[in-house]
């Protein structure tokens, strides 16, 4: 297919809604739309788009999908996955917003970009495809990865401990004296792990308190505030917090480890909800560039490999000219 064929596929869905037309032909070439009599033809649109970075940019995302859409199809388990993914969301709106939950969620949907429910789906659907794609790269390379992953995330393995509180500035006598409890059972020789089991309120408690692999893909300011966050990051291995005072109550950290060993053992199983997916942007180019493509039109192979090039410079960049 030539370059400003596979142009033309692509612009043609945006041609459409603007009521133009895709289907004729003019002096031997395409025309994919006309205005007041005025035919807009393939090759122009071709060349200019082309010629311009946003131009390119649209060429590589369409080279990237269709290749997406060939090694990874479209799966019952990505339908499932997907269609699981939108009966939490309007479960969690009709618990939220009863009656007006469906114009709630459409008003969501909108202000996403998003036509409807059913469009938002297939978004998620094309999100597993392209999570497949980057696995595949991740493990295909993993010692590679890793190694670049520990040196910019300096991830580490956390456990919590969090003392609930209804209202953190006036704690009942109940609650502060659990608070206590624990502050002072943490000074002994029982195991985080132990006091995290038999007083943590937090979910993990059922792990000993585990959270496994922190880093910043992990947001842990949603959920445990920024205090915390930072606090996850200083604390040396072995090292347990004082008493970090949150929204809800108060949470204690322990850094389990920041072995680089210890954390690769952790992160050996890859599945799509792997920090190894998504902690560098620019994974999705070396995976690209992992394809040998077939090019039958040299300048779209150029503008292809121009925003991949330009993009891995701009990584190092970025790291100093690290990689």
């Amino acid at each position: 297919m030539k370059g400003k064929q596979l142009c033309g596929i692509a612009l043609a869905s945006i041609l459409i809604l603007s009521g133009c037309s895709s289907t004729v032909q003019e002096n031997g070439k395409d025309v994919l739309a006309s205005i007041d009599g005025k035919s807009i033809l393939a090759d122009d649109v071709y060349t200019s788009l082309s010629s311009s970075k946003s131009g390119q940019t649209v060429l590589f995302n369409y080279v990237l999908e269709k290749l997406v859409e060939e090694k990874f199809p479209v799966t019952s388990d990505m339908k499932e996955n997907a269609s699981q993914i939108i009966e939490n969301i309007q479960a969690n709106y009709k618990s939220q917003y009863g009656d007006e939950a469906d114009a709630q969620l459409e008003s969501a949907l909108a202000q996403g970009g998003y036509k409807d429910i059913d469009a938002y789906e297939q978004s998620l659907i094309q999100s597993l495809q392209y999570s497949e794609f980057i696995k595949k790269y991740v493990k295909d390379n993993f010692d590679e990865v890793y190694d670049d992953y520990y040196k910019q995330e300096s991830p580490r393995i956390m456990s919590i401990i969090k003392v609930s509180m209804n209202d953190v500035s006036n704690p009942t006598s109940e609650e502060t004296e659990k608070l206590k409890e624990v502050q002072n059972l943490l000074k002994t020789d029982k195991s985080f792990a132990d006091i995290a089991t038999s007083y943590s309120d937090d979910s993990s408690s059922n792990a000993k308190g585990n959270i496994g692999v922190v880093d910043s893909t992990l947001d842990l300011t949603s959920k445990y505030g920024e205090d915390v966050e930072k606090a996850a990051f200083s604390l040396k291995e072995g090292k347990v917090s004082k008493g970090i005072k949150g929204t809800d109550g108060y949470y204690f950290l322990h850094c389990v480890s920041t072995d680089k060993a210890k954390i690769k053992e952790e992160l050996k199983t890859v599945d799509i909800d792997s920090p190894l997916l998504a902690y560098d942007n620019y994974l999705m180019y070396f995976a690209f560039n992992s394809y040998k493509l077939t090019y039958k039109d040299d300048n779209m192979k150029k503008q292809v490999e121009t925003v991949v090039n330009e993009a891995l410079k701009a990584r190092e960049e970025e790291r100093g000219n690290s990689k």
